[in-house]
């Protein structure tokens, strides 16, 4: 079974994708918990640093598919280089600002975020356009659908160890080398695949794209259940008494999709990218509902782990799925649109479900993220159901 990935390493330039994918997606999981620890720091105040880390967020959501517009039409090298030198300026801007005014911070942590270079749209887009085969393309997703796991695994802890053992300013420091390392072997191993054919012929937004929307709406609500998932798992186990054990269940939240992600890689799928994207929706509707039922902490690492399970084989349908709806020459482009969809989410649900905890407590803070796992399998739904009936009556014709 195993050999299906090993046949996938073997791919011309797998290697050096996959491994500097990996490095330069570190940033992305270390940065928002390090600007936290750095400006809750020098700031004293939690209320700047959630400023600061929202501008980050908004910041990247905004401008990332701009970049990937550009990529598409002017190559990885040319494009991931430049934005990569103003993110690392950008870092050390507001580390040295840190200690400054509200907006120089919230100024510089925008500049930071917006010019993040997204490393999984570089190597998906990648993959999308360099394999022709829909399995290989489909075990390609799968690691690099890991490799996010992964390094949302282990970067808030490194951020915290780095924290511990140096300064808040040292782990900022340290995402850098993570950035200079990730973004020069993602430059230096582009090939053909990294510049679309067909670029200079651009009609619309991607917006415009038949379902196109359907699929962002449903990802802004799947992000929402990202984002207020953690509030709620961190909230409801301060309420039973084990704040401290708190991160361990954010992590087995990731760890639950790391194991579906693995093997989800080692199927060969036939059925359409879109229904399984709706389905897996569907089963994280159903084991997230498992928790307004369910108040005890004892289950709730059980019940977190079982959620968990749906996010990668979600995520790696959802990326197969916009492959099917946009043209090859703009899959960074719709790459990046997706990681903004996710992102505006995950602000969005955080701060939602903060509410609600604050107000009508920790364990109800699970039905807001109920309802966008069901709201989201909807929306889902719909755009599956118009894309097969218009992909019917063009074959028709």
């Amino acid at each position: 079974m195993l050999g299906s990935y090993v046949s996938a390493l073997r791919k011309p330039r797998a290697l050096q994708t996959f491994g500097f994918g990996m490095i330069g997606r570190m940033p992305l999981a270390i940065n928002p918990v390090g600007i936290v620890l750095l400006i809750a720091k020098t700031r004293d105040s939690y209320a700047v640093a959630g400023l600061a880390s929202a501008s980050y967020t908004l910041a990247g959501a905004i401008f990332g598919p701009k970049f990937g517009q550009a990529a598409d039409r002017f190559g990885t090298r040319r494009v991931i280089i430049p934005i990569a030198s103003v993110n690392f300026i950008s870092i050390l801007a507001l580390i040295h600002f840190s200690h400054s005014s509200t907006f120089a911070i919230m100024f510089t942590a925008a500049c930071a975020g917006a010019t993040l270079p997204n490393i999984g749209s570089f190597t998906r887009t990648r993959w999308s356009r360099a394999l022709t085969d829909q399995n290989d393309l489909g075990r390609a997703l799968s690691i690099e659908a890991v490799l996010d796991e992964i390094a949302f695994v282990t970067g808030p802890a490194l951020a915290g160890i780095l924290y511990s053992w140096r300064s808040p300013a040292f782990t900022m420091q340290a995402s850098l080398g993570f950035l200079v390392v990730g973004t020069l072997g993602i430059a230096l191993s582009a090939s053909h695949h990294d510049i679309a054919e067909n670029r200079e012929k651009r009609v619309g937004g991607l917006i415009a794209y038949p379902d196109m929307k359907a699929l962002l709406l449903s990802l802004t609500f799947l992000g929402m259940v990202f984002g207020g998932n953690t509030v709620a798992i961190l909230a409801s186990a301060k309420l039973s008494g084990h704040e401290g054990s708190g991160g361990v269940l954010v992590a087995l939240y990731s760890i639950g999709s790391l194991v579906a992600g693995t093997l989800y890689g080692l199927h060969n799928w036939k059925s359409a990218a879109g229904l399984r994207f709706a389905l897996a929706l569907a089963f994280m509707t159903v084991a997230t509902s498992t928790l307004l039922f369910i108040h005890n902490y004892h289950a709730l690492a059980w019940l977190v782990a079982l959620s968990g399970l749906a996010i990668s084989p979600t995520l790696i349908a959802a990326n197969a799925f916009a492959k099917d709806l946009v043209p090859a020459d703009r899959l960074n482009e719709a790459f990046a649109y997706l990681g903004a969809a996710i992102s505006l989410g995950i602000t969005l649900g955080s701060f939602i479900v903060g509410l609600v905890v604050n107000h009508f407590g920790a364990w109800n803070g699970f039905y807001v993220v109920t309802a966008a796992a069901a709201t989201a399998t909807i929306i889902a739904l719909y755009g599956v159901l118009d894309y097969r009936k218009k992909h019917a009556e063009g074959a028709a014709l």
